[in-house]
């Protein structure tokens, strides 16, 4: 048995095939963008036994005060694959002795029995996209679908921003939102650079839902290994009032579906949490599969204790 502290784009290739399992978080591209951006380092790890790879994992640490975070996956989409559950636990075991991280956050199909991980649900949405459109958007709820031919009937129609000019546009709109609505948001060099990877290694495109010549709502979507996923996105507060986001979604599922995508993942959500109520609710009208992952954290007892002090 033994820790790798690397491996290549064929070694993903492989594991992939031979163990029947897909990551769209594990793709190059992340890595690349955090690089190109200065937003954090990746890390890559695998577990060999007998001469074979047995699990594979790819992290992003960023640094702060002392303090560092590694981040494997996100909702839906697995930060670690492996051949089986022991392979997955050797793995993880491994990431937290050699990265010796404050906190460390994993992404994965299910939860795991290894020490002094704390393990909770990860939620999201998946639509499949191997369906007919016309059965893809059967499945909405039925005020999704009276939303959408409203907006449309109302003059919002969507295209993708395909000059510089344009991307620079529907990025600005995202951080817009993010600054009246106070979500968090990477930096704009990550963004940027998130769409130029995956436009190398998969599908990135700006999809701006308009009135006329006004941009009123834009969704990022980005692909890759089978997996379309909304990565950002943002309305204004007309956008809002007109479901633009809707007409903007519906393209971003044709464009995944043309490109040959299996699912189209909606990304994080919670059920369970009241601050997420509302979009909660706007991801489940798209009548996609829920899907239910593991997300587990080690944290090291000091970073415990400031985020206590935190929350205080």
């Amino acid at each position: 048995m033994s820790f790798r502290s690397s491996w290549s784009s064929s070694d993903l290739d492989d594991m992939e095939r031979e163990s029947g399992l897909r990551s769209f978080a594990l793709d190059g591209a992340w890595a690349e963008a955090a690089v190109e951006s200065h937003y954090a380092e990746p890390l890559r790890a695998g577990y060999e036994e007998g001469g074979m790879i047995r699990a594979l994992a790819l992290g992003l640490r960023r640094r702060r005060a002392g303090f560092s975070k590694i981040v494997c996956g996100t909702n839906g989409t697995p930060g670690i694959i492996a051949r089986d559950r022991d392979a997955a636990s050797h793995l993880l075991e491994g990431l937290r002795r050699r990265w010796r991280p404050s906190v460390l956050q994993v992404f994965l199909s299910s939860s795991l029995q290894v020490k002094s991980f704390e393990w909770e649900p990860a939620y999201s949405f998946r639509i499949n996209l191997g369906l007919p459109p016309e059965t893809i958007k059967g499945r909405f709820a039925k005020s999704t679908r009276k939303s959408l031919a409203r907006a449309i009937r109302n003059g919002v129609t969507a295209r993708l921003a395909s000059s510089s000019q344009d991307v620079g546009l529907a990025f600005g709109l995202i951080e817009e939102v993010s600054r009246i609505k106070k979500f968090p948001l990477p930096p704009h060099s990550y963004l940027a650079a998130i769409h130029s990877s995956f436009k190398k290694s998969g599908i990135s495109e700006l999809v701006v839902a308009s009135r006329g010549s006004q941009a009123l709502a834009v969704v990022h979507l980005i692909g890759a290994r089978g997996t379309a996923f909304w990565w950002k996105g943002g309305a204004s507060s007309l956008g809002y009032r007109l479901n633009a986001s809707l007409v903007a979604h519906w393209k971003a599922i044709e464009i995944a579906k043309e490109h040959g995508l299996e699912w189209y993942d909606l990304g994080g959500t919670n059920p369970l949490d009241p601050a997420y109520t509302r979009i909660h609710d706007f991801k489940s009208s798209f009548g996609g599969d829920p899907i239910t992952t593991a997300v587990g954290t080690y944290s090291t007892r000091l970073a415990r204790s400031v985020n206590r002090l935190r929350s205080v």
